[in-house]
């Protein structure tokens, strides 16, 4: 009675170790396949056909700033604006700075803007 308790333990264990090895082959082997897919898609949506890095984009190089600010060539608008921030309806200086931030950030390179006022919607 007990060999034959031992060669079933010794039958279920090799079972479930055999389980246990398909199982995380083909979770592996799928988890691959979809990154490959993804990588392929991402290369196709580019454009480019270059694989698409996770390192940080180097920072575009700033230009010094020139000696005689007045003599710079003016691009775009030249009506005067003022420094003086307008607080409108009582909105926190923070969130003026938040949102010129914003539209600094989404303006493209070299263009000038400026934010003249802010309200509640």
């Amino acid at each position: 009675m007990l060999t034959f308790l031992a060669a079933n333990v010794g039958e279920i264990m090799s079972d479930a170790g055999m389980t246990i090895l398909i199982g995380v082959t083909v979770v592996f082997s799928m988890l691959l396949l979809l990154t490959g897919v993804f990588k392929a898609f991402g290369m196709i949506m580019s454009g480019s056909g270059k694989s698409v890095s996770n390192a940080p984009a180097a920072a575009p190089a700033v230009p010094a700033p020139a000696a005689d600010p007045a003599a710079a060539p003016i691009v775009g608008n030249t009506q005067p604006v003022s420094s003086q921030l307008e607080i409108q309806n009582g909105i926190p200086e923070e969130t003026v700075a938040v949102i010129s931030a914003a539209a600094a950030a989404m303006a493209p390179a070299g263009t000038q803007y400026a934010v003249r006022g802010i309200r509640k919607a």
